[in-house]
């Protein structure tokens, strides 16, 4: 008697489901962070959704919208929390930094000649920096590697040496998000952006 074999095949695998915590920061599969106002997860057809808002330097803002379960990969510990809050407070200060130097000494500007000349001494920020060097890379780059091309051609250095290769990354995909057809980047692949094509 022959042997009867299987034609079962494997399930996908699935994503442990995050334990949402009302109160707790939640980091989305894009990188971004937000903060869950009620923990209670329904179903929104047939997805099921929890009440969050999305925050920037860890602090929440907007209003909150629905978002679905499936979409968040951890749960931030406060010391994670605590480093986000750091990194990001870096790029503010660093940001402020950029835009005192480039203000003018004297009390009353003179005119368009000294404007240009403010513009093109003035560093530029990260997100600027990443468009410029994805515009002269041919193929399309990981945040780290686009970190390690602005730091080596002095477009843009992360403050205190650091390469949080983290926060460009969720700058990048939140102007793909609120921006539209207008942004400056394309995803291409998972972790990999390029320009967009025009």
């Amino acid at each position: 008697m022959a042997k009867k074999t299987s034609t079962k095949t494997k399930p996908a695998t699935v994503q442990q489901p995050v334990n949402f915590k009302k109160g707790g920061f939640y980091q989305d599969l894009g990188g971004d962070l937000w903060f869950c106002t009620n923990a209670k997860q329904k179903k929104v057809g047939d997805d099921p959704v929890v009440m969050m808002q999305r925050t920037e330097d860890g602090q929440p803002v907007g209003e909150a919208t629905e978002e679905l379960v499936g979409s968040f990969n951890k749960q931030l510990t406060a010391a994670e929390l605590k480093e986000y809050r750091v990194v990001c407070q870096r790029e503010s200060d660093a940001q402020g930094a950029i835009g005192n130097q480039a203000a003018p000494a004297t009390d009353k500007p003179k005119a368009k000649k000294v404007k240009a000349a403010v513009e093109q001494t003035e560093k530029m920020s990260a997100l600027d920096a990443a468009a410029k060097v994805l515009g002269e890379s041919a193929e399309p780059m990981a945040t780290k590697e686009m970190i390690d091309a602005m730091s080596a051609k002095g477009y843009w250095t992360s403050p205190g040496g650091q390469t949080p290769h983290a926060t460009p990354y969720a700058a990048i995909l939140r102007e793909i998000n609120t921006k539209g057809a207008e942004a400056r980047f394309a995803k291409t692949d998972k972790g990999r952006f390029s320009l967009a094509r025009k």
